[in-house]
């Protein structure tokens, strides 16, 4: 067994093994050192061979899924080997194979991934001088994809992650950028798992991507076709089950949507705050009313990547007035939405042939309200919600499929039965009456013999003879040709019959039949409800739209927002304008609502000056959040405004340094400012606070804030606001027509 167990260990090595011995899955050596640290396990052994005890200790098979949770989440690998026959029958050591590895990155586990938060794997690789960047979330079935220029690596690739956080990163073909990427998981994402991948030159990846995706997508995507087709097939070869759930492939930065690096989502705190990176005290917890998972993570993904085009932002927000404006269909639509599961990720389950009793029966209770979704976006004369009205499919053959064959409270798990619904199947149907109904099915039998036979007559049982009929000597009578004598005994014969002896074998192996029969069926239903995958994920996300139309309009009832009026004119203009979460948090004093207006003309650059604690910072986040709830399509906290939307939104605010990578504070300024002033354009909205205030002298400081901003308005021409102290710089306001000054008393 050891023998094998080493043989087995020597296809993943970089895995902790789950081996299946009997009731338990044990780990030897190093893994049962590593597993008993980890998760709290006492640290046995037994002879392997050697003179010293093997290192050794498991887990019961039945909660092992517990278990791995815990090391997933830790950043573990966990390749789960399990028997291949039944024990009772197998000729010598019972056969194992690896039947699934569980990573970070492809955990499909229904506790083991934020229910809120999508679970990227990423995948770098270079070719050509160009860097290809894929995300995918294996739960949701989405795939990302990014190219950029080789010397471009650490700007755009790194900054990608900072944002994603994926959990695992793929690599290969990225020896010159190895040391950086060590480096940059290291610091910056602890817990994602580092995975080399050795590709097949033999391979044609750029091929893998079309059946997933379609040729359409990668066509577009074909600047990335090698990293999608590397992914996917290590994907495919962890889970060894069919992947064709992942079916959504589109780009990162498009002309649809805005690119916002991670610097300024962490300092405006839109989906993490700056003291623990925790959701408390966010934009997103301010916004997120939403009622079913799947659409607190596509939200998540609005914040992140706000809308640029007027037409897309104009049509959310006509779905949020909508429901704004008639509160019984928000609240009837609140009560549906509530009552739906993340049958997104359960359909990934169901695709990977890991989906249990419980998921069926949360995605027939999300499909049977489905209708009543329906009848509710019914009334809805917005354009988007009338669109997703009809995205919105019934699926009724697979509700009616489900319903009919699985129980309304199955057991929790499969291996104890209970699951299949009686009527379904009229073999599992009799197997189940014969358990369940043995001795009644006996007295009729011995009352059914005796009348045909005249004879007097019981039936028995013995562990070694089975069941029999006992005719007594005194009571011997010629007895039918079909009885079998069985046993001879002092005072009576015991014999058996054909139908005696079926329903012998029927009730001794029932249990083992019956559970057997019902994991065959419910594999079949399974089978069946896969072919509807593609169609029923169609429907998820035009579920989780409508979740996330409707988590607004509730955010915008409650907090009383307004609408936002767009223009083409490029001008900001907000009038008595209220930072979203501060608000929030000091409901017991008066937030003093600020105006704010930006223009290419005489307000293109506000310079802020005043004491500490007057409010710079905060007024100049305010904008920004509001400018980016805007470009979401949700409705802000102002009295009235007028927004253009803006390209990209830049910050810089607060002092950090970053030792790891050796620079200091000054350093870690300079760069985030190099990045802006690079990547900036007259369509930008950059938040710029106390440049030169940090690691410098006064008036080297002073030199750098003044080059900054004349730069911004020589150079650039985006809308800037620029906090400072050196109220020298006030005097700029006078010398350009573009410049304006605000200052504020204490």
């Amino acid at each position: 067994m050891m023998q094998q167990y080493l043989e087995v260990k020597e296809q993943c090595k970089d895995k902790l093994l789950f081996f299946r011995l009997g009731d338990f899955y044990e780990m030897f050596f190093d893994d049962a050192l590593t597993a008993s640290r980890e998760l709290d396990l006492t640290l046995t052994g037994r002879a392997g061979g050697n003179k010293e005890r093997v290192p050794m200790c498991g887990v019961p098979f039945h909660s092992a899924e517990t278990y791995i949770e815990r090391l997933v989440h830790k950043g573990y690998k966990v390749a789960i080997c399990e028997q291949m026959e039944d024990p009772k029958a197998a000729k010598g050591i019972v056969k194992r194979e690896i039947i699934r590895v569980v990573t970070p990155g492809t955990v499909t586990l229904e506790h083991a991934v934020s229910s809120k938060k999508n679970n990227y794997i990423a995948c770098v690789t270079e070719e050509a001088g160009t860097v290809q960047t894929v995300l995918a979330d294996v739960t949701t079935g989405e795939t990302m994809w990014l190219t950029c220029p080789a010397e471009e690596f650490e700007d755009k690739v790194f900054d990608v992650f900072a944002v994603y956080e994926p959990t695992e990163l793929v690599y290969a073909h990225v020896d010159a950028h190895i040391a950086a990427l060590e480096q940059f998981i290291a610091s910056r994402l602890k817990r994602c798992a580092l995975t080399p991948y050795k590709a097949d030159d033999t391979v044609a990846y750029e091929r893998v991507g079309a059946a997933y995706y379609g040729a359409e997508a990668m066509a577009e995507a074909a600047g990335a076709a090698r990293a999608v087709g590397i992914l996917l097939t290590y994907v495919r070869e962890v889970l060894k089950a069919d992947v064709s759930h992942i079916s959504v492939l589109h780009p990162l930065t498009c002309k649809k949507q805005m690119l916002i690096d991670a610097s300024s989502l962490r300092h405006l705190e839109i989906t993490q705050n700056v003291r623990d990176g925790r959701r408390k005290g966010t934009l997103l917890e301010v916004l997120d009313k939403t009622e079913t998972a799947m659409g607190g993570r596509l939200l998540r993904k609005w914040l992140e990547a706000p809308l640029l085009r007027l037409v897309d932002i104009a049509a959310r927000q006509d779905g949020v007035e909508d429901l704004l404006n008639h509160e019984i269909m928000r609240q009837d639509l609140g009560d549906t939405l509530r009552s739906i599961y993340d049958f997104e990720r359960i359909l990934t389950r169901i695709g990977t042939g890991t989906a249990g009793p419980g998921d069926l029966v949360a995605l027939r209770e999300s499909l049977r309200v489905l209708p009543a979704l329906k009848n509710v976006l019914g009334q809805s004369a917005a354009g988007l919600l009338t669109s997703l009205h009809e995205r919105v499919s019934l699926h009724e053959d697979v509700y009616d499929l489900i319903d009919s064959a699985i129980k309304d409270e199955p057991a929790a798990v499969l291996r104890n039965g209970g699951v299949i619904r009686s009527g379904y199947s009229q073999e599992l149907d009799e197997i189940r009456s014969i358990s369940e109904n043995s001795h009644a099915f006996l007295r009729e039998l011995e009352e059914k013999e005796k009348e045909s036979t005249g004879i007097k007559l019981k039936i028995g049982y013995t562990k070694v003879f089975g069941y029999y009929f006992e005719i007594s000597h005194a009571n011997t009578k010629p007895v039918p040709p079909y009885y079998v004598r069985k046993q001879t005994l002092v005072n009576a014969e015991r014999y058996i019959t054909p139908e005696l002896k079926d329903f012998e074998i029927k009730v001794l192996t029932a249990q083992e039949r019956l559970l057997a029969l019902e994991h065959k069926l419910f594999g079949e239903v399974r089978e069946r409800i896969q072919a509807h995958i593609g169609v029923m994920q169609v429907t998820a996300r035009a579920v989780a739209e409508i979740d996330c139309l409707y988590s607004l309009a509730c955010a915008a009832h409650n907090n009383r927002y307004v609408a936002v009026a767009l223009n083409r004119d490029d001008i900001i203009r907000i009038d008595d304008g209220r930072h979203p979460i501060i608000e929030q948090y000091s409901r017991d004093e008066v937030f003093v609502p600020n105006d704010v207006t930006l223009n290419h003309k005489d307000h293109e650059v506000l310079v802020i000056t005043g004491p500490n604690m007057a409010g710079k910072s905060t007024f100049m986040r305010q904008v920004a959040v509001l400018v980016l709830m805007t470009q979401i399509g949700s409705f802000i906290p102002a009295k009235s405004a007028s927004v253009c939307p803006v390209d990209r939104i830049f910050t810089r605010i607060g002092a950090s340094d970053d030792i790891l990578a050796g620079q200091s504070t000054f350093m870690t300024e300079m760069k985030e400012v190099s990045y802006i002033l690079r990547h900036a354009t007259a369509r930008s909205l950059l938040i710029l606070d106390e440049i030169g205030r940090t690691g410098t002298s006064t008036f080297d400081g002073m030199s750098i804030a003044k080059a900054v901003i004349e730069y911004c308005l020589k150079n650039i021409h985006a809308f800037t606001l620029f906090a400072t102290h050196y109220h020298e710089l006030v005097a700029m306001a006078d010398e350009s027509a573009s410049c304006s000054k605000i200052i504020q008393l204490p």
